[in-house]
């Protein structure tokens, strides 16, 4: 990625306070990224105390991941005075877990280096893990964030916790919200279209993407309204191609009318140099993208639709029952199941090979209107 961004992006984007402002991971991409240097990880595994079992050794090495790109991030942190340079790092398993033992294993997380940021679930235990957290002056990022009420409920959970700590006198002053929105995968769900199925409408590619651009005008809207300090921070971006063989992203080219953070794939980063080389760059949009009437008024029609895009229409007991955020989990689960995998094979004598554990999704885009 850094060869990709010197070669082809201007030196003031690649390097110092305008260049990369962040790192994010979670458990599919460091098992991805041991898997793709076996022998490397192999020889760290070896190393551990024998009397660790499997799962000790799994979560050392994940671990040992992490701080690793804390440290790489790090100067930017002290450079930009804890602005920049933050490493989201995953709570694992955290889909299983009370709010207590999310809040143990993030402080597990944020003692690895000064500039990791907490990656706690939506989920109604998530929530009540990030007020503690943010009470003990931690830096959070809210991921399987799908809906305006659970956007809703951060907010409350991180001014609670910072009520918490100003009067236990913690400082918060450097510490980071973010809220993640997965826009791309809120319109992927399979159970939109069936919803929709049922209802007689025919959901089109561009009926998706203005159902998850309206979902977050909806959260900025609600954010704006909060002035929190928390900031929305857009991650699964899509790129679409349209009848003409053209390519899209209507995720970047449809939103930051408010302040907006973008989690760049290297897919993304190579979409970006596309256009750019063909004299098309992408820009923001310059302010808000109204939606044509009759497509909210096809997916109002549709409950998937308005549990993401009203404000209280999915209770907290719902968050982790979401298709999109079960989606998400089972993503999370099967890069922990590998991982583990990957720590036992190397108990047993023998290196797994590396594999991709999932396929990017690519979803066709109808020529807008």
């Amino acid at each position: 990625m850094s060869a990709v961004i010197e070669q082809w992006m201007p030196d003031a984007l690649a390097t110092g306070l305008n260049g990369i402002s962040g790192a994010t991971t979670n458990p599919c991409l460091i098992t991805q990224a041991v898997l793709s240097e076996p022998r490397r990880w192999r020889d760290f595994l070896s190393g551990l105390p024998a009397s660790f079992s499997d799962a000790d050794k799994a979560r050392q090495l994940y671990d040992h991941v992490i701080t690793l790109g804390a440290a790489t991030m790090e100067p930017l942190w002290v450079a930009s005075r804890r602005r920049q340079g933050w490493l989201s790092a995953q709570i694992p398993g955290a889909q299983g877990m009370t709010a207590d033992a999310m809040v143990a294993r993030g402080l597990q997380l944020a003692a690895l280096a000064p500039n990791v940021m907490i990656k706690v679930p939506g989920s109604e235990e998530g929530y009540q893990a990030i007020e503690d957290l943010v009470a003990q002056g931690c830096s959070i990022n809210n991921t399987f964030c799908f809906t305006v009420s659970q956007v809703a409920a951060c907010l409350k959970a991180i001014n609670a916790g910072q009520l918490r700590a100003r009067l236990r006198g913690v400082n918060t002053d450097s510490a980071q919200y973010v809220i993640s929105f997965m826009i791309g995968r809120l319109g992927a769900e399979s159970e939109f279209e069936h919803q929709a199925e049922r209802r007689r409408l025919r959901l089109t590619a561009s009926d998706r993407r203005w159902a998850e651009i309206a979902v977050y005008q909806a959260i900025q809207a609600l954010m704006r309204r909060h002035q929190t300090p928390a900031r929305l921070l857009l991650c699964s971006l899509k790129i679409d191609i349209d009848a003409c063989g053209r390519e899209h992203c209507w995720h970047l080219q449809r939103t930051g009318a408010d302040t907006t953070l973008y989690t760049l794939t290297p897919q993304i980063i190579a979409f970006l140099i596309r256009r750019q080389l063909q004299k098309q760059p992408i820009t923001p949009a310059g302010g808000w993208v109204q939606m044509p009437k009759r497509v909210l008024q096809r997916l109002i029609a549709i409950p998937y639709f308005n549990q993401a895009y009203f404000e209280g229409d999915l209770a907290p007991w719902q968050f982790a029952a979401h298709p999109a955020f079960r989606t998400a989990s089972q993503y999370a689960s099967d890069g922990e199941d590998t991982l583990l995998a990957f720590v036992k094979g190397i108990a047993a004598g023998y290196t797994p090979r590396a594999r991709s554990i999932s396929a990017p999704m690519r979803l066709p885009m109808e020529r807008a209107s």
